[in-house]
């Protein structure tokens, strides 16, 4: 069987839904053997497995955003025929809008939150999805979603057949776990990034979906108690940054990282304290579970699939509930006792998940279509 992949967000810097298909592509070598996998991207990939086909098209001529549906529509689909694809598998929601002949379309829906809050994403792209995500999930032969909460999210905003949608959870890079620093290197990256001895940290999109505006109310809560402590944001400006980082900036505890590269950040989730996520909603939440792979006690809002993903392993309160949320911050800072009984659990929920897992259950799915 040959299974096409659109491969086109391992050009670009690494994001979450980059991360699912990546940690997938890791594996599919190892996991299956029957099936030829190929990979369309805009360029020659680096670094990927001769196990896969890379097959590239060619750079965009103009934007990539305005190029983007060019390509999934009109290129994307000679070379679909071309290579005589039997599985097209789409990480990233949007598929051809033309269903091609004896090819099985399967789409990856994280989430459809821009259909519940329209007030955190842009109007243009809540137009964009309107058209465009109907027309996938009605040109979808699977459904792949990554938690509870997102499947019932999308039957009941699509009105989709349940038994259309299969749920596979993400899991984190086995890279991510505990890992001994000597207590130079400690101190170096400290001191690189201006940390405090014990520090909060944050990692994903800068964003006001991800509730940063409480993150820094909370960070006001803890400059009144400890002007020493900081807080360590690490994450790429997205919709709505522009007036978050001008309150971050104001902030002397608040200490704001666009990007970091995987090594340098799987060792500030190790000499981290506290993992703070307060979002309002995530189709799945893989950063909190790269927290508790590290070894890292998390504290996440009650939202969505948030409660799902952590279970009784993490400390969960209601997004807006600042000053209880600050005062575990404290209690995780000062009580070691309460802080290794939080680490523990953490460890001990993210052996639920696992690369491998996620991987075989995605190949069993491909070869269920063809049978």
């Amino acid at each position: 069987m040959r299974i096409g992949i659109d491969a086109r967000l391992l050009e670009r810097k690494m994001t979450g839904i980059g991360r699912f298909l990546s940690n997938i592509l890791k594996e599919l070598p190892i996991l299956d053997k029957q099936n030829k996998y190929f990979l369309f991207s805009f360029n020659k990939l680096n670094s990927v497995d001769p196990f896969f086909y890379n097959v590239f098209t060619g750079s965009y001529i103009f934007s990539e955003k305005l190029f983007s549906p060019y390509w999934t529509n009109v290129i994307l689909p000679r070379y679909l025929q071309q290579y005589k694809i039997d599985i097209y598998f789409s990480v990233n929601k949007i598929l051809p809008y033309k269903k091609l002949v004896n090819i099985k379309y399967v789409s990856v829906i994280h989430d459809v939150f821009y259909k519940i809050d329209t007030s955190f994403h842009p109007y243009i792209y809540r137009k964009y999805l309107d058209v465009f995500l109907k027309l996938s999930i009605k040109k979808s032969d699977l459904i792949i979603t990554v938690s509870h909460n997102s499947k019932k999210d999308i039957i009941e905003l699509f009105d989709v057949a349940e038994s259309k949608i299969k749920i596979v959870h993400e899991a984190a890079d086995e890279g991510f776990h505990p890992i001994v620093l000597s207590e130079s290197e400690k101190i170096n990256l400290k001191t690189k990034f201006q940390l405090s001895d014990k520090f909060v940290l944050y990692v994903g999109v800068i964003e006001n979906r991800k509730n940063i505006y409480g993150v820094l109310r909370i960070a006001d809560l803890i400059y009144r108690n400890n002007k020493e402590l900081k807080l360590l944001l690490v994450g790429r400006a997205g919709f709505g940054s522009k007036n978050i980082l001008k309150e971050i900036r104001k902030r002397e505890n608040v200490v704001y990282l666009e990007y970091v590269d995987d090594q340098t950040l799987k060792k500030l989730y190790n000499i981290s304290r506290v993992f703070l996520f307060i979002s309002f909603y995530e189709g799945f939440g893989l950063p909190p579970l790269e927290a508790m792979q590290s070894g890292v006690p998390v504290v996440v809002s009650n939202s969505s699939s948030l409660p799902e993903v952590v279970d009784m392993a993490g400390i969960i309160h209601d997004p807006r509930a600042y000053q209880a949320v600050y005062m575990d911050i404290m209690k995780l800072i000062e009580d070691d006792t309460y802080y290794l009984a939080w680490r523990e659990k953490g460890l001990e929920r993210a052996k639920h998940f696992s690369v491998k897992n996620t991987t075989k259950n995605i190949v069993e799915i491909f070869n269920s279509l063809i049978n």
